[in-house]
């Protein structure tokens, strides 16, 4: 450890990402400990969003590896971040860009997480670039139970890369794509809680429908899609697989499934990656 890592926009996923590199398990291993920072500083805009910040930081306690946290309104421009994260909203991003402009030349990696903005973009409004990541995460990661998807540019060495990755595992699952994944990614990552949720949502409601009060349709809901999705993970088996295995004939499940299937579900999310897909694309153009 030793390194500054900078976080500019400390909004829901940098905020994750704070808490999951702040609250990483000790590392004693000298390769993987290096990959940490002893310092990370949050720059956000308000001092309402820093002050949130701090509260966040003192409910974690000591840091199992030591890393220290300050959050700013304002960076101290004689602060050298060896690694920034940039966790602005995309409309913002080429204002933090040209902003922080001496910070992002001196840094020696850029990682955003902002949607639709590709590497050679981001790369475009920095002079002399150092290497840049894309990561696509979600907000379960704020618990560790999250995705996340990483792409990097050519410029990247090995060590950024297995740096990239050590950190972000904590959100929970880590994935690398190409970077033509990405708005892919972004759908079916950073959107999918959301459509998750929805189909959550529509099962309590049928629960409550039939009879079974809120709040135990609620925890049922979720503990169902939980189980199912440690299930599938588990067995490495096909959804399809584990779906004809719960149905049986003429019963319940496979009524349920047809009647599911007439409404158009399947086709509607499938479709609602593909629409989500294009926009995030769009993103970066506007």
């Amino acid at each position: 450890m030793g390194y500054t890592l900078l976080i500019l926009g400390a909004g829901v996923m940098g905020q994750a990402v704070l808490s999951a590199v702040y609250n990483a398990p000790h590392v004693a291993d000298a390769n993987k400990s290096s990959q940490y920072p002893s310092q990370i500083i949050t720059v956000n805009n308000s001092v309402k969003s820093s002050e949130r910040v701090k509260q966040l930081v003192q409910s974690f306690g000591n840091s199992p590896n030591g890393i220290s946290v300050r959050c700013e309104t304002k960076l101290d421009k004689s602060v050298k971040p060896e690694v920034v994260v940039v966790g602005t909203k995309p409309y913002q991003l080429e204002q933090v860009l040209k902003d922080y402009s001496s910070v992002f030349r001196e840094a020696q990696q850029v990682i955003s997480l902002a949607a639709g903005w590709t590497i050679d973009q981001i790369q475009s409004k920095i002079a002399n670039p150092p290497s840049v990541s894309r990561v696509m995460t979600n907000t379960p990661a704020k618990f560790g139970w999250g995705s996340a998807v990483i792409s990097h540019s050519t410029n990247t060495s090995e060590f950024q890369k297995q740096r990239s990755q050590e950190l972000f595992q904590h959100l929970g699952l880590c994935v690398e794509l190409p970077e033509k994944n990405m708005d892919a990614a972004t759908a079916l990552v950073g959107s999918g809680p959301a459509f998750a949720l929805l189909w959550m949502e529509s099962l309590m409601e049928g629960g409550i429908k039939m009879g079974i009060p809120l709040e135990q349709s609620r925890r049922l809901a979720a503990t169902v899609v939980e189980g199912t999705s440690k299930m599938l993970l588990a067995t490495g088996a096909h959804p399809s697989v584990l779906k004809h295995q719960v149905c049986t004939p003429g019963g319940n499940t496979i009524a349920g499934l047809v009647e599911m299937e007439d409404r158009g579900v399947k086709s509607g999310i499938i479709r609602g990656v593909e629409e989500a897909t294009r926009v995030a694309a769009e993103l970066g153009k506007k």
